[in-house]
Order: structure tokens, then sequence, then C-alpha cells
């Protein structure tokens, strides 16, 4: 190796600059400048002449190792790895390897700051190969890679921090919410716990275990879990969004809103509000109080971004092929999709439309796999701010943007208020309005909202399609069987509706039923874990013994169609009815008796009834609704009959028609469009069924 030779001159920065000049590619020469302009503190004219002497010669002993340190000292982390990496190469020194340590944990932090997670991973994972028991860089690593959604290598890493240190508090607590993403619940439960037991005056613990608890089903150990936790904080936000979630979950309706209600007035924003809408959607008979309740959400959220909203670029141009964009946090093994996917495939290879995807969640099945192959375009926007959000949709020239989420879970209705595409409609995910003036159209049907009923209760023009959504039953659907009065001897009632849509009043109907018939039965069916307790008590208040009730946990979809064996009649709650729990018993041959009120999500069920033929099981009247019950019980073979030929009203109908439903969207779509492009404002429009036929030809 060539050795740097010692400077003698009384003048040495001048001597080594003329060096440079009377032999330029004298290596040494320029390395003797550069450490001399180093020593000056001229830091990039001293890193520019050791990179050049290291270009001339690369072997120069210990220069790698100084400008490593200068690049270092100049906050140019990457560089500084790069020529440690290269100077170890040469020598395997200590003060090497501490340099390169120290370079990749700074470049680490700068590119964590910079949001580039991927890159600071990796700068992290470098580390760890030097120095594998760096506990801080361990526990870091784990939390980025947690936020890449690596959660298994997140899990590798806590567990080591907690190998070394068997309380690590963070560590702990990552590790259970890493197990918790993975769904590994009691695993989840048993960090949080441990956590808490070193920490035992900490309500977000508390909240952290309540909600696996709820996961694993056992609601009432986590209502009364979250008891401790506002005893210690009573105005947590977060302790009551908890509690919202877990009395709603178990049919407290009233209770839930009150809490959250009181959530929203202590930390006021559009997902708080958003929450106490959907709540109120379950639970609010009066629709005066309704609209007002969801009207108010856009007054107050709207305009503070109008300012925000920009023109629009799009062609104006009525025919040309459209962009049409989705958002939602449900494109997974979801209600949602069980209506969308089929719409999906049959508009995936359509000449005028391109269907692009914002997907609001990290949650990937094979469901999301598959309406990804049906898109021209699929963007990730759960890690995503409004501005950046809204940067893709306007890039990608989205000429109708579709909300599929409402006031529901993880809506994105923000990004909408800054209206990033000329028009936007809302469809499926919310049975009502979202009360805002950027939503420019509703999409439903006239037997979910008829004509003139609802109309007042939606801030958004109604575009009434054919068929709203279909409804493909479950490929792997056990085969219909005899209806089980006919061996029993008495008919059995039946719901499978999540408890949040139950209540006292439902239950109280309900029982006003089984007391009208007193040797019927109810089968309630898809219970978790403490709902049993709560449902029977409701029951016993209205006089009816437990001897009556048939008590079913919720199970497997194969299974969970199995139950209807048991069932002649489903009922629907109010005032939020059922659909997919109504699609799924028709196609078990069972019949829902619903009845419909005075607000718009009451609704929902009459779509699949009247569409085969079931109008007669529809009415809006308590008194009606006990004597239908009552005529069906003294007409059991009717009822026979009826279930034996079900499945064939059912593919007689449109519901099982997926290409109706797109072939009206196609239409629809393009109608409020071509409004727009004549500069119209929204206006409500319906499509028939005949007008479907020009589409597909």
């Amino acid at each position: 190796m060539t050795v740097l030779p010692r400077s003698t001159a009384q003048d040495p920065l001048a001597q080594h600059c003329r060096a440079v000049r009377l032999n330029p590619r004298d290596a040494n020469a320029h390395a003797l400048l550069g450490l001399d302009l180093l020593r000056a503190r001229q830091l990039d004219e001293g890193v520019a002449c050791l990179k050049r002497a290291l270009e001339l010669n690369q072997k120069l002993r210990g220069l790698q190792g100084v400008l490593a340190a200068a690049l270092f000292d100049q906050a140019r982390y990457e560089e500084a790895a790069e020529v440690y990496r290269a100077a170890l190469r040469f020598e395997n020194g200590a003060d090497l390897r501490r340099g390169l340590q120290d370079s990749l944990l700074r470049l680490a932090s700068v590119l964590h700051k910079d949001k580039k997670i991927a890159e600071a991973a990796a700068a992290l994972q470098d580390v760890l190969a030097l120095d594998p028991e760096l506990l801080d860089a361990r526990y870091d690593l784990g939390n980025l890679l947690y936020q890449l959604h690596r959660h298994e290598e997140a899990v590798a890493c806590y567990r080591a921090v907690l190998a070394q240190r068997p309380e690590h508090l963070s560590a702990l607590i990552r590790l259970a919410q890493a197990e918790r993403v993975l769904k590994r619940f009691e695993a989840a439960r048993e960090g949080f716990e441990r956590a808490l037991a070193l920490s035992p005056e900490r309500p977000d613990l508390m909240v952290d275990i309540a909600n696996t608890l709820r996961s694993e089903g056992r609601l009432t150990e986590a209502a009364a879990l979250l008891a401790r936790a506002e005893a210690l904080a009573p105005d947590s936000v977060d302790v009551l969004h908890a509690q919202t979630g877990i009395r709603f979950a178990l049919g407290e309706w009233e209770e839930a809103l009150r809490l959250a209600r009181r959530a929203f007035e202590l930390a006021p924003s559009p997902a708080a509000h958003s929450v106490m809408l959907f709540i109120l959607s379950h639970t609010a008979f009066d629709p005066e109080e309704l609209t007002r309740e969801h009207f108010a959400f856009g007054e107050r959220w709207e305009p503070p971004l109008r300012a925000l909203r920009q023109p629009h670029a799009n062609e104006r141009d009525p025919e040309r092929k459209l962009r049409i964009g989705f958002v939602s946090a449900d494109l997974y093994e979801h209600a949602v999709t069980r209506f969308l996917a089929p719409v999906f495939d049959a508009l995936r290879e359509h000449a005028r439309v391109s269907l692009y995807v914002y997907y609001n969640n990290n949650i990937q099945d094979g469901m999301t796999a598959g309406l990804r192959a049906c898109t021209a375009g699929w963007r990730q926007i759960a890690d995503l701010d409004d501005e950046a959000a809204e940067r893709l949709i306007r890039e990608d020239g989205i000429d109708i943007l579709i909300d599929l989420s409402g006031h529901s879970a993880l809506n994105r209705l923000e990004l909408f208020m800054r209206k990033p595409a000329p028009v936007q409609a809302s469809w499926i995910g919310y049975a009502g309005t979202t009360g805002m003036e950027t939503m420019d159209y509703f999409l439903s049907d006239p037997f979910v909202l008829p004509e003139g009923r609802y109309d007042d209760q939606f801030k958004e023009q109604i575009l009434r399609l054919p068929l709203v959504a279909p409804f493909l039953p479950d490929q792997h659907a056990p085969p219909l069987n005899d209806l089980p009065a006919l061996r029993n001897g008495y008919l059995t009632f039946g719901s499978f509706h999540r408890a949040s849509k139950l209540s006292r009043a439902v239950i109280a109907q309900w029982s006003k039923l089984l007391h009208a018939i007193p040797d019927a039965r109810m089968l309630l069916g898809g219970l978790q874990a403490g709902i049993d307790d709560v449902l029977i008590d409701w029951f016993a208040a209205e006089g009816i013994p437990r001897e009556r009730l048939l008590l079913r946990n919720r199970a497997s979809v194969h299974e969970y169609l199995k139950q209807h064996y048991d069932v002649d009649i489903c009922l629907s709650p109010f005032p939020y009815s059922g659909s997919t729990t109504v699609g799924h018993a028709l196609w078990m041959g069972v019949p829902t008796l619903a009845t419909v009120g005075a607000t718009n999500p009451s609704h929902a069920a009459v779509s699949f009834l009247a569409h085969l033929g079931l109008g007669d099981f529809i009415t809006d009247s308590d008194d009606t609704y006990v004597k239908l019950g009552v005529f069906l019980s003294r007409n059991v073979p009717a009822l026979a009959a009826m279930r034996a030929g079900m499945r064939e009203r059912f593919v007689n109908s449109v519901l099982g028609y997926p290409g109706i439903t797109a072939a009206g969207l196609e239409v629809g779509l393009r109608r409020i469009w071509q409004h727009w492009c004549a500069g119209q404002a929204p206006a409500a429009q319906r499509v028939r069924l005949s007008d479907l036929a020009p589409a597909q030809s």
C-alpha cells in the first residue's frame, strides 16, 4: 500500500495546492491538500480532494476512514457508510466498524424522518449485522417493520429484545399489537396483560386488552375492564371510543350513542362525528333527527376545505371512455365485496369504463387479489394523507369517484370534501346520506329507495339503477332441507343479524310475535360470548322464557348456512334492516318477515324480498307484523312449498345477475357524466331495465 507522506512546508496548504497544480494525477498531492483543507474546516473542498485522491489510488492507507468521518460531519451519512464499507475491505479496524455503525444509525434516522421506511429498515438491518446485541436498534427495526406491515418480522425483533430485557415495556406492547394484527388474539391479550402488570394504572393498556377481548368475542369481560379504565380516565377519548364499540356490539344503542356523543364533544373530528352518525343510523326512528344530524356533518366539516378545491382538467367529452375510481377500506372478505366483486368482474373488460381503486386498508386476501385483477389501477392510500391521495386521483384522471364507505369505519369522506374528481357518488357501503354537498349522487334502486319516499333524507341526488347490487349465494352452500315445522310441529323464527342491530325494542316486537304463537321458538344465531345472556335477559323481561330460545354461536359460512335448517321464517331487525343476511336466508329457502319505517335504513331488506315476489312479507305496521306471523304459522304447507321453490325464485329474479347491476351502473354513470359535461348541476336520475339494451348490444 502507498503511505501518505508527511508535509514539512511552513505553508502546507499553499504548497499542496501548488503540488496538485503541477501533478494533477498525483494521489498523494490530492490527499495532503484534502487533509489540510479539512483542518482548515473547508469541508466541501477537503472532501472533494480526498475523493479525487481515492479515485487515483484506492489503496491510500487510512484515507477512507478520514473521508468517511468528514462525510459524517457533513451529515452525508449514506456516503459515509459506503466509504466506511470500502475502508473495511482493506482494514478491519474497530474504529472503522464503529464509524460505519454510527453512520448507518444516523442514516436510518434521517431516512425515517423522510418517510423512507423501507430504506431505514435496511440501514438498521446493516447495523445489526455489525452488532447483533444493539437492543435499541433491534427495537427500532421492529417498529419500522411494523410500519411496513411485515408483522412476522417485527414480532421476531420484539421477541429478541424481550429475550435480552424481559421487562422492556414498549417492546411488550408493540409485540402484543403485532400479534393482534396477525389475529393471534390470545397471544396479544397475554402480552398486553404482562404490560399492564408492569404498569397497572395505564387505561390505554386496558383499552388494548378490551379491544382484544372483543376480537375474541368476550364482550362482557371487555365491558368490565373498560369500566375500570373509565374510573382512571373519565375523559379519555380512547376509553370512550372503546366503550362505544363494546356497548354497540352488545346492542345497548342508547348507551353507545351517549358515549359517542361524549367522545365527540371532547375531541370533535370528522371521524368521531362519523362514529356517532353510524350508531344513529341504527337507532333513529325519527327521520327529521336522522336527516338533521347527517346534514350537520357536511355543514360543519366542508366549509374549511372549500378553499382547497381546485378546477378539474378532465376532458368534457360525453362519450369517451370513463375512468371510475372507488374509495374503500373494505376490499377483502367483507359484506361489501359480496355485492361488489361480481360487478367488478362484469366490468373488467368493459370498452366504456376503466376501474381504479384507492384502497384505504392494508388487509390483503384472495378477495383483494381478485378485485385488483379487475382494475386498470390499484392505489394503496391507507398511509397517505388527503393531499397525497387527491394528487393520485387527479394524476389518474378520475372522472367519477365513488365512495364505498359512507360513515362506516375507515372512511375517507374528508378526501371527498376536497372534490378530487368532477363527479362524486356514494354506493353500497352505508345505508344513508353522507350529508355532504361535495357528494353529488347516491346510488340506489327503486326498491331500496322508492321514488319520493326518502329523497328528502339525502343531501345527494338519487341515481336509481334497475338493481343497486346483485347477490351471489355462497358456491358451497348446503342443499335445501324440508321445512323444519313439518317435523317439529311448531314454527321456528330465526335471526342471524349482528347484535348491534338488535335492541330492547326489536326484542319486544319479536316477543309479541312469540306470545301470539305460544308454541313457536326463536333461534338466535351468530352470537358472541356474553351477548347470549343479554338477549336471554331481554326476552325474559318480555315474558319469553329461556326454553323457547335456541342459541347458536358464530360459525363458519357453511355451518352458518346449515343453521337455517332449523328455521322456518327469519325476522329482520329495525330501524336498520338486514341485507346480506336476508340474501343468505332466501338462498336457504327461508323468507324474512320485515318491517319498514320512516327512515331509509329500514328499507334495505325490501330489495331482496320484492325481487323474489315476497312483498307480502313486508309491513310498516306492528299489528300487521304479528298478524302476518300468525297467518304463516297456520299455513305451514304453503311455507313448505315456498321453501322448496325458493332457489328457483332466486334464479328467475335479477338478484343473481351481476350483469344487470354492471350494465345499469355503466348507463347511470354515463348519464351523470354527460350531465357534468353539459355544465348542469347534479339531478336525480333513473335507469330502467329497458334502458340497458343499447348498453349490451
